[in-house]
């Protein structure tokens, strides 16, 4: 006789609470990459006695590969709606990162600050629909 082997289906948990513990990962991910590359490119800039207008322009640079990293690493386990779950995981990176930088300069939001805000949102969904759309 042949015992039927129980397969387990490999259907990825799309619970509210997993797809926002992957948020949160994909979130603490960005901001930490965020963090590590601002350290690297202040360092480098301050190395080489560059011009304070190229920082927003780093900066811009910086937003960009982290809120994709974050995206992609926040959507890559549940595998559907990358726009909505990679733009999702950089809600609270760009709040702490807009935050920490209003306190610092003790100004409001400039330009700049809301460039910075929709690069990140903008390449968080995209590093979110790479997640989806990667094969395995």
């Amino acid at each position: 006789m042949h015992k039927k082997r129980k397969t387990k289906s490999k259907v990825q948990n799309t619970t509210a609470k997993n797809i926002a513990i992957k948020t949160a990962i994909g979130s603490g991910v960005s901001l930490v990459v965020f963090f590590l590359l601002a350290l690297l490119a202040g360092f480098v800039l301050w190395k080489n006695d560059a011009d304070t207008n190229s920082f927003k322009y780093v900066i811009f640079a910086l937003s960009a590969v982290s809120g994709f990293i974050g995206g992609f690493v926040a959507v890559r386990p549940v595998r559907k709606n990358g726009i909505a779950f990679g733009a999702l995981s950089s809600v609270v990176p760009c709040a702490i990162i807009i935050l920490i930088s209003v306190l610092i300069a003790k100004s409001s939001v400039s330009v700049t600050g809301w460039i910075f805000i929709a690069l990140y949102i903008l390449f968080s969904a995209i590093g979110g629909i790479v997640a989806v759309n990667k094969r395995k």
